[in-house]
């Protein structure tokens, strides 16, 4: 049979040979390109505050989303090779799921015979203060990819993949690629790794995010249009009322000297390094402070 792999509602993955077929955010980025018609899963990010009713609310959502990958499992049997998830989805929205469900995924995962593969090309090499995304959780990836702050990309996986003797690790030129592990990335990748290791830049991904989350969180409390705070590590973002109104704060968050990123229809993505510094912390809310001041002093005009 055809095989598959089963992605999620705004999920990003890349746009190039089988990414395209499992990438959903802006249809411009694929729509020109040949995809295969894949499972496409409903995806139960949680909005915060995570509060009782929003909890239940999850609840739900968790259950519908479990169910459509059974349901897409019985529908094509023995089809779907692996389930990929984004452990906080990038592009998408800065998306964050709860540890429960994905628990529950990569159990519903391996019921279904398929490998569970965490894309960590964004969340991973410290972003998050820990070095995967998925280890603020105890799920156990079968795959994991990897790139951005490594500026390699690469792939690892578990011994799942063993019990195939022909799989891509053990077969040669089973996965192949002119530039695949030059002698320049792995000696720029492990002198990456050595600062972090060295620089203790893992504590500082996670003490400095937890500053601009209480920025962040104070900043909502004080300006209604700051809704949806978020955030693991550095990792954080935050929605705005409306589509116009994010563009509208980003443009002029890059007037009073601040680059940032949007994610999904009405958020805003931070992305800063992790050698970030808690002065900078302070100039970023500073700007943040009056960016959105300016913001809905346009919107009342």
């Amino acid at each position: 049979p055809q095989m598959s792999i089963a992605h999620f509602d705004e999920a990003f993955h890349g746009r190039s040979g089988y990414t395209l077929s499992i990438t959903n955010t802006d249809p411009i980025k694929t729509d020109r390109f040949v995809k295969f018609d894949w499972p496409c899963i409903p995806n139960p990010k949680i909005r915060f505050p995570l509060d009782g009713e929003e909890k239940q609310r999850l609840e739900n959502a968790e259950k519908e989303s479990l169910e459509a990958l059974r349901s897409a499992a019985e529908a094509a049997p023995d089809e779907i090779a692996g389930v990929i998830i984004e452990p906080i989805q990038g592009e998408g929205g800065d998306n964050h799921f709860r540890e429960s469900y994905l628990l529950d995924l990569e159990r519903t995962t391996h019921d279904i015979g398929a490998l569970f593969i965490v894309d960590e090309v964004q969340t991973g090499v410290g972003a998050t203060g820990k070095m995967w995304a998925y280890e603020h959780t105890s799920v156990k990836p079968d795959m994991l990819a990897f790139g951005k702050k490594m500026q390699v990309c690469g792939m690892m996986a578990g011994e799942r993949l063993l019990e195939h003797a022909d799989n891509v690790f053990s077969t040669s030129s089973r996965i192949n690629s002119t530039w695949g592990g030059n002698l320049v990335d792995m000696v720029r990748g492990a002198a990456i790794l050595e600062v972090i290791d060295r620089d203790g830049l893992l504590q500082n991904a996670t003490q400095r995010g937890a500053e601009i989350l209480t920025g962040l969180n104070e900043l909502a409390n004080t300006h209604s249009d700051i809704t949806n705070v978020r955030g693991q590590g550095l990792l954080a973002a935050f929605s705005l009322a409306s589509t116009d109104i994010r563009n509208q704060f980003r443009e002029q968050a890059l007037k009073d000297g601040m680059l940032l990123l949007n994610s999904g229809a009405d958020s805003i993505r931070l992305r800063p390094p992790l050698t970030l510094s808690t002065d900078e912390v302070d100039q970023a809310l500073n700007i943040f402070e009056s960016t959105i001041k300016r913001t809905t002093a346009t919107q009342v005009a």
